[in-house]
């Protein structure tokens, strides 16, 4: 089962900056992953324009994830209507079928939910997804579910990528996330996540079934898009986690 994406943070900062982050596709694409997850927060001088990038991704049959650090509630809770516009350009440049934001500062009958409906319908070709990050608001359990609960009412075209590892920094229960939100989540980012003297580092993917990350793809169907967001160091270790999961896949579809 083909499902792995590969997004471009799992390599060296210092390397995707230095080389940009068109230098990784071929190596992802040779690793037998579905499809790439291209970084705004990563792209540098040395990468060619957005739509030159679709064309180096489109050689390869790559399917596009785009994700861009910005949160689609501002802190007066009104929808960040301004930076939406641009990733979602961006995104269409790029070729990207799926746009990822964070949650950011949602308020049940303060943020105009019919305001992003009306957006979204105006970029139906393209599916928005809010993942729960780091931050104590944005990865908090209430927050996200009141927003996804709020957004399905309203028959908002809105889907989750759920972050096995971002519930750790935000001091949140995986369990819990998972019983609450799994009914919204379309795509998985997987990584483990250890306390390493009192501070959370996320590190490679293991595999003996008693990791959190193996417990969280457990939960969800086989079939489900899943990223592979840890340090992959060497890179040349791509194809080796890629074909972790699928195999793990293979053994949860015969369970």
């Amino acid at each position: 089962m083909n499902n792995v994406i590969v997004p471009i943070n799992a390599f060296d900062r210092f390397e995707v900056l230095k080389k940009g982050q068109t230098s990784f596709i071929n190596l992802i694409a040779d690793s037998g992953a579905y499809g790439i997850e291209i970084r705004r927060e990563l792209l540098s001088v040395e990468d060619p324009p957005l739509h030159q990038i679709k064309q180096e991704i489109e050689q390869y049959q790559l399917f596009t994830v785009y994700s861009a650090p910005i949160e689609l509630w501002k802190v007066d809770h009104q929808l960040n209507k301004k930076e939406l516009i641009e990733i979602f350009e961006e995104g269409k440049d790029l070729g990207a079928k799926w746009i990822k934001v964070s949650l950011g500062y949602f308020q049940k009958g303060q943020s105009d939910l019919i305001e992003l409906n009306t957006f979204l319908d105006q970029h139906q070709e393209v599916q928005l997804l809010v993942e729960n990050d780091q931050t104590l608001h944005g990865g908090n359990i209430h927050h996200l579910s009141s927003f996804f609960e709020s957004a399905s009412e309203q028959s908002t075209p809105v889907k989750m990528t759920f972050d096995a590892g971002n519930w750790y920094y935000s001091g949140q229960e995986v369990d819990e996330a998972v019983s609450k939100l799994a009914p919204y989540v379309m795509y998985l980012h997987l990584k483990q996540v250890e306390d390493d003297n009192g501070e959370f580092i996320t590190v490679p993917l293991q595999k003996d079934e008693s990791h959190s990350w193996e417990k969280v793809m457990n939960h969800f169907p086989a079939e489900m898009v899943k990223a592979l967001e840890f340090p992959i160091e060497p890179k040349e270790r791509t194809r080796e986690f890629v074909q972790m999961i699928m195999e793990s896949e293979v053994i949860s579809c015969n369970i």
